[in-house]
């Protein structure tokens, strides 16, 4: 009777540890599945480049970040729609409060405790290093790109032809003589500055006026970059690269037909293009090469100081039909 007893409540132990062992793998399969989900449907993702490799460093749901610029690999910040702002101190990726529900298109900043983000009609922010505020007096009423030299040299290019420049104390609208819209400004003086936009308009300013360079495509252009007054570099639709050796320009093979976004870059020889298909190219100063990134992600901000420490945001392409 004893020996029954025991055969049957050791039966018994096992079905119990057997119900037991498998509800917890099916609990620790269920959460790995759920995360493994989340990745494949997160609206934005942000990567980052170590020299050899993209990695990626945050996934975000009900977000799309369109911007990112950062001042060392400790103090990064991104920017995106219903004026989401995040900031990375080199250990996690958090949410800062935003004033704004407005997409933010574009952000860029002098220093730490001198940033500003910028977006639709007319919505621009400034931090301090300690809250982001409304910046009452914005410029333009459509913010496409912002850049400065620092804290006396900032400029703000919009819709039809826009321009600002800030001396740090006052906003002043200058000329252009066009109404095509400015996506992206870029230099490295204030007596050196390019900015280029829709229709294949590109121009330079030499400190005093805003030259119209001759066109040499209809293209949208969407981003450029300055290495020297001999290296300038554009990208646009279709996959289009330009360079600018000082007296022509001339078209680069991309070997994409993608929109490429946004083109920056930390030397002359580690230049990064980036845009829609997870389209991530890198310029070594001879030839353009893809780099392995994403799949499904459309990448539209790019920041780096040193050619092992590149960060990239972008957005789920399903995601952004619908914005």
């Amino acid at each position: 009777m004893k020996t029954t007893l025991s055969w049957v409540i050791s039966v018994l132990l096992v079905i119990h540890l057997s119900f037991v062992v498998q509800h917890a793998l099916a609990d620790e399969w269920a959460l790995e599945e759920h995360h493994t989900e989340k990745f494949d449907i997160s609206d934005s993702i942000i990567l980052h480049f170590d020299g050899k490799t993209w990695n990626h460093v945050f996934h975000g749901n009900n977000m799309w970040l369109n911007d990112i610029y950062g001042f060392d690999s400790n103090d990064v910040f991104a920017v995106g729609e219903q004026g989401v702002i995040l900031h990375y101190n080199g250990n996690s990726w958090t949410r800062q409060s935003s004033p704004t529900k407005q997409r933010l298109h574009k952000i860029w900043g002098s220093n730490s405790k001198d940033i500003y983000a910028c977006g639709d009609f007319g919505t621009m922010l400034h931090y301090n290093g300690a809250e982001w505020k409304i910046y009452t007096a914005s410029p333009a009423d459509w913010c496409r790109g912002i850049w400065g030299l620092d804290a006396k040299h900032v400029f703000v290019t919009g819709n039809m032809g826009k321009m600002f420049q800030y001396n740090g104390n006052e906003w002043t609208e200058q000329t252009t003589g066009t109404t095509d819209s400015l996506f992206d400004i870029n230099g490295i003086g204030p007596k050196s500055v390019y900015a280029v936009g829709e229709h294949g308009a590109v121009f330079s300013y030499d400190g005093k006026r805003w030259k119209k360079h001759k066109r040499f495509t209809d293209k949208t252009l969407s981003s450029v970059w300055m290495a020297d007054p001999k290296n300038v570099y554009i990208t646009g639709a279709e996959g289009i690269i330009y360079h600018y050796d000082g007296l022509k320009w001339t078209r680069q093979q991309s070997g994409t037909s993608s929109f490429l976004r946004r083109i920056r870059g930390v030397d002359a020889k580690n230049i990064f293009a980036i845009g829609d298909r997870a389209t991530i190219l890198h310029y070594n100063g001879s030839v353009w090469k893809t780099q392995k990134s994403s799949d499904i992600y459309s990448f539209s901000g790019i920041w780096g100081d040193r050619k092992d420490n590149v960060f990239v945001v972008g957005a789920n392409s399903e995601g952004l039909s619908d914005h």
